[in-house]
């Protein structure tokens, strides 16, 4: 009788575990590495298959060279790039990364998902640098 009850019990522990450490979704999944991919990709031609073609139009190659190098060379090295933020709406999906780089301690990168069935694209992004002392002690 012990032997079955701690058989159960082993089960249920690894049943457990396997729920907690499932991954986050497909399409999150999916969604975070599109992520990874536009801001690490540095190929404009890869990067645009994934856009929407409104965001297209706004993100031609010389906006993403531009902003490749304005992310080296005000950012320097992103060192973390952490998901703290998943907003989900009927055919969207917001995601915020919390990111720190060698030049910015603390920035946000915005990424928003428009949703085609299970397949995500990149409708838009934007970057939210903290505030000035100076300009949040005038508000």
């Amino acid at each position: 009788m012990k032997k079955i009850l701690m058989l159960v019990t082993m089960v249920m522990m690894l049943a457990f575990s396997a729920v907690c450490s499932a991954s986050n979704g497909k399409v999150l999944d999916a969604e975070e590495a599109l992520a990874a991919k536009f801001l690490t990709a540095g190929n404009y031609k890869a990067v645009s298959a994934l856009m929407t073609p409104e965001m297209q139009k706004n993100w031609d190659e010389k906006a993403y060279t531009n902003f490749q190098n304005t992310l080296a060379n005000d950012f320097g090295k992103v060192n973390t790039n952490q998901l703290i933020v998943v907003e989900k709406h009927k055919n969207a999906d917001v995601l915020l990364y919390q990111v720190a780089a060698e030049k910015v301690p603390a920035a946000r990168f915005v990424y928003l998902f428009k949703l085609n069935g299970e397949k995500p694209l990149l409708d838009d992004f934007s970057v939210m640098l903290p505030q000035k002392k100076e300009a949040a002690e005038k508000k």
